[in-house]
């Protein structure tokens, strides 16, 4: 063993002597030494260089096409609509629901009709959330429950609807009035009543709106009521789970009110967030049981044309004073906040306004004529003016696919920019 341990030190003692870096010679001043290690660093830094240019490449692009504009559009295909056929168009799953007073449809993204259900609604409301839609007979009582393979469901109920909201996977609500007071209703998509709840006017009030969470388990409800000739509002919030079993019959888990202010619209904005929208105010809750106020957004003393939110975001549309002077005033400005409350962006818009719709990606705002698409950092996707009125403005299957409609007939069209070729 000794023996080894000797050639094993003679071999180590000759490794080191070949390794012993040699004097320099004169000749040798001149000569760049290039070690192993540092050409090694060397490549890691430029290879890490590469990625992150890369990265940063990919992520300027997906930017510039995320916020794109485009100016101009080419009509893909229309269709002549009058009288009681004209129809208006949801976001539904991956395509569009079709809705009108006769009856609803799908249409997918190469325009042909999936299915198609008819009916003989006076007024009809229309839901959607996810793979599921509603369409109620607002003041009548008939309800359909439909999902992308067609009609899942329908009732007549005993008292005229008021209002309505659908969850992601079918399960919906319905406020109707009673002789005696009103009714909060909550069935399965087969129309199996799961939840009800009886409310008067002289203990909760009068309730405005009605809203469901995703996975339909929450509801949040608005009430109004006048106590000594003051206007009152008490949002209440029901747990349909066994949270809400353990607190009390009702399943009630919170409540606020508020005195002297009117809140006509509530709604979930994911499962777990509430969006609340009163007259000076926008009250914004978490709620992944019971509730508790996330943001609250003042808006003072602006004249409010309309209200929206998505996922993301909520916000209102200020209608602003004429200007006399300037043909380039703005009509209207749209704010829109996230949901801790912060501004994100004030959006200028200078055309008319009727309705507004929010979708994951974008602002859609229609007017008598005309209509805006906005991004929700403020940036303008595409705005036009129409020869005639204009009903509705839609996304329809592609991201720069849209249908527009109007009062006899209705157009898909695709966007594009006149510098560019089609896309």
């Amino acid at each position: 063993m000794a023996g080894n341990r000797e050639d094993i030190s003679d071999i180590l003692n000759d490794e080191e002597e070949e390794v012993r870096p040699r004097p320099k010679d004169k000749d040798d001043e001149n000569i760049i030494e290039v070690t192993t290690g540092m050409s090694t660093r060397l490549k890691l830094l430029i290879a890490l260089l590469i990625i992150v240019v890369i990265v940063a490449a990919v992520v300027i692009i997906r930017n510039v096409l995320s916020y794109r504009s485009y100016n101009s559009y080419k009509l893909v295909s229309s269709y002549q609509t009058t009288g009681e056929s004209t129809a208006d168009y949801y976001l539904f799953a991956d395509n569009v629901l079709k809705v009108s007073k006769e009856g609803a449809s799908y249409i997918d993204a190469s325009g042909d009709v999936v299915w198609d259900c008819g009916y003989s609604i006076n007024l009809p409301e229309v839901v959607v959330n996810g793979d599921y839609a509603v369409v109620a007979d607002i003041n009548g009582r008939d309800v359909y429950v439909f999902d992308t393979s067609g009609k899942i469901s329908s009732q007549t109920l005993d008292y005229d609807i008021t209002n309505v909201d659908v969850a992601s996977q079918g399960v919906y609500a319905v406020i109707v009035t009673t002789s005696e007071g009103h009714m909060i209703n909550v069935y399965d998509k087969y129309s199996d009543e799961i939840y009800d709840h009886i409310t008067y006017i002289e203990n909760s009030g009068y309730p405005l709106d009605v809203a469901i969470s995703s996975d339909g388990t929450k509801l949040f409800t608005s009430y109004l009521n006048i106590v000594d000739t003051s206007l009152e509002t008490y949002l209440a919030a029901y747990n349909l789970s066994d949270v809400g079993k353990n607190e009390n019959s009702d399943r009630l888990v919170g409540g606020y009110t508020f005195e002297g202010k009117v809140f006509p619209i509530v709604e979930f904005m994911d499962n777990d967030t509430v969006a609340c929208f009163g007259d000076d105010c926008i009250e914004i809750y978490s709620m992944s049981e019971k509730p508790s106020l996330k943001a609250e957004i003042d808006l003072g003393d602006v004249t409010i044309q309309g209200i929206f939110c998505s996922e993301e975001y909520v916000g209102y549309i200020e209608k602003l004073e004429t200007q006399s002077g300037s043909d380039d005033a703005a009509n209207y400005n749209i704010y829109v906040y996230d949901t801790s409350g912060k501004l994100e962006s004030t959006i200028s818009h200078n055309g008319t306004y009727s309705k507004v719709t929010a979708t994951s990606d974008e602002l859609i705002v229609v007017g008598d004529f005309d209509c805006a698409v906005y991004y929700y950092n403020g940036t303008e996707k595409f705005s036009a003016s129409f020869t005639k009125s204009l009903i509705n403005f839609v996304p329809y299957s592609e991201r720069l696919e849209y249908i527009v409609v109007f009062e006899d007939e209705t157009q898909f069209i695709k966007l594009y920019n006149d510098k560019d070729k089609e896309e």
